[in-house]
Parts: structure tokens; sequence; C-alpha cells
């Protein structure tokens, strides 16, 4: 899994690549540790280049979702693969997240909330 990370205005871009799953989640689970201890508050997570994502990818994601909310924060997904999103709308996760078509519009709705 490759994160690549990035500022734009207010929102911390996490642009993620390759397959979330079980051998990946310690790894996104500590680049999302350090984006919140540093004090992020709106998170965008670019997921156009994740080809996979497992019940273990969909827990991290849920947790770092959970974590941000506690603290007064968002999460936003853009640009989901197909098969992400066919799994996100299997699990029904697709109503637990805040998902856009593209980072323009992802970007757009952190200041509408």
């Amino acid at each position: 899994m490759e994160i690549q990370r990035s500022k734009e205005e207010n929102v911390t871009l996490l642009v993620l690549r390759g397959r979330l799953d079980e051998m990946a989640t310690t790894s996104v689970e500590q680049v999302f540790s350090e984006i919140l201890e540093a004090g992020a508050k709106q998170v965008l997570l670019d997921l156009e280049g994740v080809e996979y994502v497992s019940s273990s990818g969909l827990r991290v994601l849920l947790m770092l979702a959970k974590a941000l909310q506690k603290s007064q924060g968002m999460l936003k997904l853009c640009k989901l693969s197909p098969f992400v999103a066919e799994v996100f709308e299997i699990s029904n996760f697709i109503r637990l997240f805040d998902v856009h078509e593209n980072r323009a519009e992802a970007l757009a709705a952190f200041g509408k909330g």
C-alpha cells in the first residue's frame, strides 16, 4: 500500500494506492494515527488507486471516521474504484461515509459542512 500525503487548504489529502487488506492495515493505521496526532480535522481519502479492500481495510476506514467524528472532524472519500465502490455498496458502507465522484466535489463539500 502506497500512501501520499498533502494539504489542500485545511484538508489533509491522502491518496491510497494498492490493496487495502490485512497486510496493509498496520501501515495505514500508522499514517491515520500520525495525521490525527498532528491535529487533522478534515481528511479526504482519494481511493481511485485502491484495487482491493478487505474487511480489515473497511475496519480501518471506519476507525478513522469514528476518531475524526469524536474530535468534531470530517472524513470524506472520493474516486472509489469500481471494485471498491461495489464492496461499499454490498457491505452498506456507502451509507456510513460521505463519498464523492471527484476530488474537487469532495473538497467543496468540506466548506458546506
